[in-house]
């Protein structure tokens, strides 16, 4: 699934103007009952051409992974995306019967005013056709380019989702456990952003994905959108970081931290999930003991499967946490 942002790059939408612009660029200036005969062929040929990549639009959301779909759905209403379909399908496949019906009419006219008449109601009704989906024309271009920009998340590979309020390090985390300078792409169901990290274990990648303004508050909080969004990110393979800020100006205190967490566990239901204790380098000590004990009681409660001590910035403490949820969670065999 990871070509699918790849293949929509090469998959082109046209508006229906797009279409009567080529039409225009290309129409024949001949006369004669062949002129009219080649005007005919010239619009049915374009419309159709021009649409080619509907059915191949089409053929590429069959076989999306749930992850995707997700997250098409988030943005775009499947029925509507299926009538849209369903309206080029019909338009292109009664184009062919009409090119092919008014060519025989043309060559069957008594005489040229005949054949000009005859050229150019065939002419308006494939038009029409495609004129009826021009609505739908721009929903699948849209929606191309919504795929276009899709971040690069691969849903078939382990992946640590990294959780928790804003500020609170998630980014950082991600930056220092990743092998290479991670990715940062426009979310499609945000007007944030998410970077996506990479880290080696042997012949196998493991994702880090930072979900900034996702996880950021409480369930009952979250709007329709943020759910399904979460929703989406459970379709992913792995387990989840949630980091905790245990400093004194952290954007949640630690009662509605440790509440967010177990909210998120009651979202992912059998789902991992892992604390760290993050920013210990800057925060008081005796706040981050505060701050372990209270998660330290989801542990035994059982909603967590370990907490840890770190600061994000210090990529060998990041990079010690990832290694050991990815050795307990077994992500990846063999380590």
């Amino acid at each position: 699934m990871a070509s699918v942002v790849e293949e929509a790059k090469h998959i082109s939408i046209p508006l229906y103007e797009d279409i009567l612009a080529r039409i225009k660029s290309r129409y024949p200036r001949r006369g004669g009952i062949e002129g009219e005969i080649a005007k005919l062929q010239t619009i049915y040929n374009i419309a159709v051409s021009k649409t080619e990549d509907v059915a191949r639009l089409e053929r590429l959301l069959s076989s999306l992974h749930p992850f995707y779909w997700r997250l098409v759905e988030i943005e775009f209403d499947r029925r509507a995306v299926e009538d849209a379909f369903e309206c080029l399908s019909k338009a292109r496949r009664i184009a062919r019967r009409l090119w092919e019906r008014y060519r025989y009419a043309i060559l069957a006219s008594r005489d040229l005013r005949e054949a000009r008449r005859v050229s150019a109601e065939g002419r308006g009704r494939i038009l029409s056709l495609f004129k009826r989906c021009g609505r739908r024309l721009e929903l699948l271009r849209n929606l191309t380019v919504f795929l276009q920009r899709l971040p690069s998340i691969n849903p078939e590979e382990p992946t640590v989702i990294v959780a928790g309020p804003p500020n609170v390090g998630k980014s950082t985390f991600v930056r220092s456990v990743s092998t290479a300078k991670p990715e940062v792409a426009d979310y499609p169901f945000t007007t944030k952003q998410v970077t996506v990290g990479h880290r080696a274990y042997g012949f196998t990648r493991v994702q880090v994905i930072d979900t900034p303004g996702l996880l950021d508050r409480p369930l009952e909080e979250m709007n329709q959108i943020e759910r399904r969004a979460v929703a989406a990110l459970m379709e992913l393979k792995g387990v989840i970081l949630f980091l905790a800020d245990p400093t004194k100006n952290a954007y949640m205190s630690l009662e509605r931290q440790v509440k967010l967490a177990r909210d998120i566990a009651s979202i992912t239901g059998s789902r991992e999930m892992y604390v760290g204790v993050n920013k210990c380098d800057i925060a008081e000590e005796q706040d981050v003991e505060r701050a372990v004990e209270l998660f330290t009681k989801l542990k035994e409660e059982g909603v967590v499967r370990e907490v840890y001590r770190l600061s994000a910035i210090n990529s060998v403490e990041a990079s010690r946490v990832l290694d050991d949820i990815v050795r307990r969670s077994r992500l990846v065999g063999g380590i």
